[in-house]
């Protein structure tokens, strides 16, 4: 057990929302989210967290369970929320929903209010702008995790468009259970039973309209394609897709962590490494090393599988001329043994 650490985060104990006793479904619940803590580490006694919470059934959910767990964790939690006015007035109820709550639990609560109209309303750039802002605050509060509220069924969905997309072990690792500061207490639970819970809790939740919309990737895979599996393939689609995604991105850690003792010269905008040697570690081991050197010109994301093929097929070129790709301001030069990335 690690000792409590000071932290900025209120640490008065918020008294459940519910008076009533847990019902047994609510208790076996509660036992299966600890299971899922203590497999993973995703925590320890004395632990402060961001949660992050949207208004929706699945944070809901994350928010009552550490309510309930908080007294006997000992831990002290801080409320975050994003509202980017994409959806209008529901936008705005979600706000005053988790305020009530938040409210309602004696939680401090922080709110992301996205005024400026955005131009880019892609999945990918309204998740940077919360992660970001996410992370902003746990800082500001000292605090130890951000906590997300991910599912089982939402890592089945992952897992399958990344599989649809071509992903490789990276990308079909999808939402590990923990990843650096964020962690995922639901990730073994499923929707279903998640709905169970607020029910059994009488706890009222906002459904985003947008996740009925079908011209969205990810609600055709929801609604279309994993109840197809299900009926005709495999009833325990979402959970076995989950569990491979789990299974791999341990795999991936163990792949990540692996020294290659790559030499490396390094300057302020750019990084040079040896092709002979680069050649000599297995194929997995220099997408691997390619990754580990694009990941701080880009942000810290991995790059996609086009940009990986592209630079294997200069690195392994037989051509004596010089190879020159650019791409997302970055220039890769490959001169005779010499590999190098950097600004332009």
């Amino acid at each position: 057990m690690r000792r409590s650490k000071k932290s900025s985060l209120s640490s008065k104990n918020a008294p459940p929302l519910y008076k009533a006793p847990p019902s047994p479904f609510v208790r076996r619940f509660i036992k299966r989210v600890l299971n899922t803590v203590n497999k993973f580490e995703l925590w320890h006694t004395g632990d402060s967290f961001i949660v992050c919470v949207s208004g929706g059934p699945d944070s809901l959910c994350l928010l009552d369970v550490l309510t309930l767990l908080q007294k006997k964790q000992n831990f002290t939690f801080h409320i975050a929320h994003v509202n980017y006015h994409l959806r209008g007035k529901d936008s705005d109820l979600d706000e005053k929903l988790v305020k009530a709550r938040a409210k309602n639990y004696s939680l401090p609560c922080t709110v992301l209010s996205q005024e400026k109209k955005l131009q880019d309303t892609s999945e990918e750039k309204l998740r940077d702008i919360r992660y970001i802002f996410f992370e902003k605050l746990r800082t500001k509060k000292n605090a130890d995790h951000i906590v997300i509220a991910h599912n089982q069924d939402d890592q089945a969905e992952t897992f399958l468009m990344r599989l649809l997309r071509g992903s490789g072990l990276s990308g079909l690792s999808a939402m590990r259970p923990k990843n650096g500061s964020i962690i995922r207490p639901l990730i073994e639970m499923s929707r279903s039973d998640i709905l169970q819970y607020l029910k059994d809790r009488g706890i009222t939740f906002r459904e985003d309209k947008s996740n009925a919309d079908p011209r969205y990737f990810r609600n055709k895979v929801r609604r279309e394609l994993i109840p197809f599996l299900e009926e005709k393939f495999q009833p325990q689609t979402r959970k076995l897709l989950a569990e491979t995604a789990i299974l791999l991105g341990e795999d991936y850690a163990v792949l990540s962590d692996i020294p290659t003792k790559l030499p490396l010269k390094q300057e302020a905008f750019s990084v040079e490494c040896s092709r002979r040697v680069l050649l000599k570690l297995p194929t997995a081991l220099i997408h691997q090393e390619i990754r580990s050197l694009l990941r701080p010109f880009l942000d810290g994301k991995n790059p996609n599988k086009n940009l990986i093929n592209e630079l294997m097929k200069a690195i392994k070129s037989t051509k004596s001329k010089t190879q020159t790709l650019t791409f997302r301001g970055l220039k890769f030069i490959r001169n005779g043994d010499r590999v190098r990335l950097l600004n332009f």
